[in-house]
């Protein structure tokens, strides 16, 4: 099941369709504050600190988000050459040993964020965003990543060939 076929079109369709507005406004504000300090250093022989300092929060989230959400369209980048020249028994371990790698990953990530916000307090210098919201975007990338590869490892086992 792919998050395009009939069935993901419930839950999960309306999760990446309100995902991909997010990224879409996050991509507006990132704009928006780029134009600002850009028109601010060259017309008004100003910059703006808050303009760069929100453009960074919005970057990273922005990055992180669509990296999910490229997840869950099965839009990642791969390098497919051998795996596809493989036999289909070869195939389909080499889908089976990419997915149980990213499970890893994400679970390292989920586990890694509690140690880094436990007792952290900092805040961003001007705007005073707090860290822990600036960090959050990793353990949301990886649930949104967690999400997706369930769905390609149950697609696996329902496929009957690679």
């Amino acid at each position: 099941m792919s998050a395009h076929s009939p069935s993901a079109r419930g839950l999960l369709g309306w999760l990446r369709q309100t995902l991909e507005i997010a990224a879409g406004l996050l991509v507006l504000g990132v704009v928006f504050c780029v134009t600002a300090n850009v028109f601010g250093r060259f017309v008004l022989n100003y910059s703006y600190t808050w303009a760069e300092e929100l453009s960074r929060v919005l970057f990273i989230w922005l990055v992180l988000l669509g990296a999910g959400v490229g997840s869950l369209g099965n839009e990642h980048v791969a390098v497919t050459f051998f795996r596809d020249k493989a036999p289909a028994g070869l195939r389909k371990a080499a889908v089976l040993l990419s997915i149980a790698i990213v499970y890893i990953v994400c679970i390292c990530i989920l586990l890694g964020f509690n140690d880094v916000i436990s007792g952290y307090t900092s805040a961003t210098p001007m705007l005073g965003i707090p860290q822990t919201f600036l960090y959050s975007a990793m353990p949301v990338m990886a649930i949104l990543t967690i999400i997706a590869n369930t769905i390609a490892l149950f697609s696996l086992f329902r496929s009957k060939t690679s």
